[in-house]
């Protein structure tokens, strides 16, 4: 059953970890920065789901350029250097 409060509205759930992994998440607990056990779960999880789509979007990048007929891969080519070219002319200003 969700549960906010007024400063940041939160859901509250519940998980079971395993005794070992309680123990590691008790020790960061340690540094002042750590806050409270929720707050480092719900920092794990958040760069977990930013590297899940990290990693989805390299995959996806990775299967555009593959599919690139050989006409598409030379465009592609000239306009990085167009790019390159521009980028420097700004940097050398």
């Amino acid at each position: 059953m969700p549960t906010t409060s007024a400063h940041s509205p939160k859901t509250k759930v519940t998980i079971t970890l395993s005794p070992d992994l309680v123990r590691q998440l008790d020790a960061l607990l340690d540094s002042p920065e750590a806050g409270s056990r929720s707050r480092l779960v719900e920092e794990a999880l958040r760069r977990w789901l930013r590297h899940r789509a990290q990693k989805e979007l390299e995959r996806q990048t990775e299967e555009y350029y593959l599919a690139l007929s050989g006409a598409e891969r030379k465009e592609d080519k000239q306009w990085s250097k167009i790019a390159a070219r521009s980028g420097k002319d700004l940097w050398d200003e």
